[in-house]
């Protein structure tokens, strides 16, 4: 049984952003379900079995917008779920170059101590973008930064190779154990609305309580609505 703070810390977060959504006259909604051999964030398995995860989001016509992501993990030896809401804004400098920032907040439903929230910035352009997070307690422990980089280059129509890079930098930690790197490359195909992708990642270490490093070869299928 989850914490009742939790649960309602999040009833509240999704209310809010249906609303926001149901509110907004103009903008688009849109959703994705995707089905991935082990769920891996930053180098790190969050859920070494086949997972289903969940994303909406909705886009303002003025530059605003809000989701929400949901998936099952096992943390600290619980299988339990993830909710992550998110929040922010995003506007052009030029018609290929934009901007955009915000801030995200996690939720574990059976590890509430793990609970944490980053803010966000960052710059796109057509082919690649780079954000930097920041945590005033990341899993509940100490402050970090992280170095987000995403890229992508077309193969033929419907083929194409995209690459991911990030740096976590724990402040406070010393040595080499402060900074853990994550580097994934992917083939990506795309059929209508369906995108299918398999690709290589460097394992990153297990520094989370009760998770596991990420394999190295993994897949995934994504079905946009």
């Amino acid at each position: 049984m989850f914490p009742d703070h939790c649960h309602k810390k999040y009833s509240v977060s999704l209310a809010l952003l249906l609303s926001v959504a149901a509110a907004g006259a103009r903008g688009q909604t849109s959703a994705d379900v995707t089905v991935m051999s082990e769920f891996a964030a930053r180098g790190v398995a969050l859920d070494t079995h086949p997972v289903l995860q969940a994303r909406v989001e909705h886009d303002f016509e003025n530059g605003w917008y809000g989701g929400a992501f949901a998936s099952p993990v096992a943390l600290s030896g619980l299988r339990q779920g993830q909710l992550t809401a998110y929040a922010g804004r995003a506007r052009r400098f030029t018609s290929t170059l934009s901007w955009d920032a915000g801030i995200t907040s996690t939720a574990y439903l059976r590890n509430s101590n793990l609970n944490y929230h980053e803010f966000y910035a960052g710059l796109a352009v057509d082919r690649g973008s780079a954000r930097l997070f920041y945590s005033p307690a990341y899993y509940g422990d100490e402050r970090s930064v992280y170095l987000d980089l995403n890229g992508g280059y077309p193969l033929s129509d419907r083929l194409s190779l995209v690459g991911h890079a990030g740096l976590l930098h724990r402040i406070g930690e010393r040595g080499a154990e402060a900074r853990l790197l994550d580097v994934r490359v992917a083939l990506q195909c795309d059929v209508g609305d369906v995108s299918l992708q398999a690709g290589w990642q460097i394992r990153g270490n297990d520094y989370l309580p009760g998770s596991s490093r990420a394999r190295a070869l993994s897949a995934s299928a994504s079905r946009r609505f």
